[in-house]
């Protein structure tokens, strides 16, 4: 029932002769399909998770390794401490004892620094060092210490040597282990950087990717969502397969689907246009019989007479009766043509320029001797002038004969049917009133529902169909009833100019 434009020569489309963008200039622009994009960009995401694991993993690798190195140095800070108390005892009490338990815990130094040595990549010199020398020294001095001879001199000479040897061997410890907790906390610095780096990598990655799924997917949506506007107001009949919709398979087969089912639609629509046509023909049948039957009576009549009496009849009366025969031949011949007007199926839903004052006047001319056998009195008020709009004749005037045959039944005898057209700016208003019972206010939201009837006979679809030809014109229909009092419909459409 929509106007048709081909989906080929849609308005929005590139004049001919451009040169036609790539539709899917995006991301992935070989793969077309919701699915394949969307498992291209979770094995992004989950390569990015992979990586992200790893770097933690060799993180927490690498840190085990730090931790391992600073509990080393605590131990050898504290076994170094040791070594310095009992060095300390030593020289407040002068016993023996303290001095051999200083020794042994320079063994014990001795196997934490292997101990370091193990896990520690670099700078294992100043390690060597203290292994080597610092501690040979101290061991050296102290076994000196614990022989019986020694001079006073000596002894006091031998103690401040091995303090001072002490000193050196806890200084060494501290700024060795001052420098690896400092390595340390730089490198897990380091590590924690990497971490939020890769974490803003895959944030800022997904981000792209999510708001570009979102766009490739709204683009072949919108475009469908706008045809379907554009259908909606009459512009196409079909949703067009434009650029955006060609970057998604899927956008694709939905249009597929869309066009068939619109197709479908139309096809139903026009089946039941044409029945509900077919219904007001045969509503019409009995006022067009008689329209004809009087003609053929007259011409029939007429003959007789020049058969009986043709020999006795002037020229001039022979000829009177011949143009008689002529005039009721002729009105018999409008009076089929209307009906054959209005009963033919069009399958072209093309717009074309309409006057609503003839379009009225034919129609009237269709079911007056409805008007006749109802004893219903009509009045035309029309300009002069053609009042046009942009539609299809053969619809139109199947809405204004569903009115009329509406209004004729709602009405008894000496009723009277009001019609006007009129233009009134840039619209255009068909009125159909009547004087019949009028419709209920609870049954006037209803009436152009499809099958809603409040008449014993009837398909309900008269005022639906009106309705939806009305809108596929696009305008509007307004109705205002009273009960007891009569019901006026007004079809107010886009006007087209005169120039036109």
């Amino acid at each position: 029932m929509s106007p048709t434009l081909p989906a080929s020569q849609d308005p929005t489309d590139q004049a001919e002769g451009a040169p036609a963008p790539s539709p899917c200039r995006f991301l992935f622009p070989g793969i077309r399909s919701i699915r394949g994009k969307l498992l291209v960009m979770i094995s992004i995401v989950a390569g990015l998770g992979i990586i992200a694991t790893a770097t933690a993993s060799f993180a927490l690798w690498r840190m085990e390794d730090k931790i391992r190195i600073i509990e080393s140095f605590y131990e050898l800070n504290q076994k170094v401490l040791e070594i310095r108390r009992h060095e300390k005892n030593y020289f407040l009490f002068n016993d023996r004892k303290d001095l051999l338990n200083a020794l042994d815990y320079v063994d014990q130094v001795r196997a934490s620094i292997v101990a370091v040595k193990a896990v520690l990549l670099e700078n294992k010199s100043e390690l060597e060092l203290l292994y080597d020398e610092e501690l040979g020294r101290y061991e050296t001095i102290s076994r000196q210490l614990l022989r019986d001879e020694l001079s006073p001199r000596n002894k006091q000479s031998l103690e401040n040597a091995l303090r001072k040897h002490g000193q050196n061997i806890t200084k060494s410890i501290f700024e060795m282990d001052t420098k690896a907790r400092i390595r340390v906390e730089r490198e897990v610095a380091g590590y924690q950087k990497t971490a939020v780096l890769i974490l803003a990598l895959a944030v800022g990655l997904g981000s792209v990717l999510i708001l570009y799924m979102m766009r490739w997917i709204m683009r072949p949506l919108t475009a469908i969502r706008e045809a379907s506007s554009r259908i909606k107001q009459g512009e196409m009949s079909s949703i067009p397969m434009n650029s955006d919709i060609q970057c998604s398979v899927e956008g694709i087969e939905l249009v597929n689907s869309l066009n068939l089912m619109l197709q479908a639609l139309n096809a139903k629509q026009n089946q039941l246009v044409q029945s509900e046509k077919l219904a007001a023909i045969g509503k019409v049948t009995a006022g067009i019989a008689h329209e004809i039957n009087n003609p053929l009576n007259n011409i029939s009549l007429t003959a007789e007479v020049l058969l009986e009496d043709l020999p006795n009849l002037a020229c001039s009366e022979r000829m009177d009766m011949v143009r008689d025969i002529l005039v009721q031949s002729d009105r018999a011949r409008e009076v089929v043509h209307h009906l054959l007007e209005f009963s033919r199926t069009r399958k072209s839903n093309i717009m074309v320029p309409v006057d609503l004052v003839a379009l009225m006047e034919s129609s009237i001319a269709l079911v007056k001797n409805q008007f006749r056998l109802g004893g219903i009195v009509h009045n035309f008020h029309h300009p002069d002038e053609p009042v046009l709009i942009s539609g299809t004749p053969n619809h139109l005037q199947q809405v204004l004969v569903n009115l009329m045959l509406n209004a004729v039944q709602a009405m008894q005898p000496d009723g009277r049917l009001d019609l006007a057209v009129s233009a009134q700016g840039q619209e255009a208003r068909v009125v159909v009133s009547d004087t019949g019972a009028g419709i209920a206010p609870e049954a006037l939201t209803r009436i152009f529902d499809p099958f809603f009837t409040t008449k014993n006979e009837g398909t309900g679809l008269g005022l639906s169909l009106s309705y939806a030809i009305v809108k596929d014109h696009g305008g509007d229909i307004e109705v205002k009833s009273e009960p007891g009092r009569g019901t006026t419909f007004t079809l107010i459409f886009p006007r087209l100019s005169k120039d036109l």
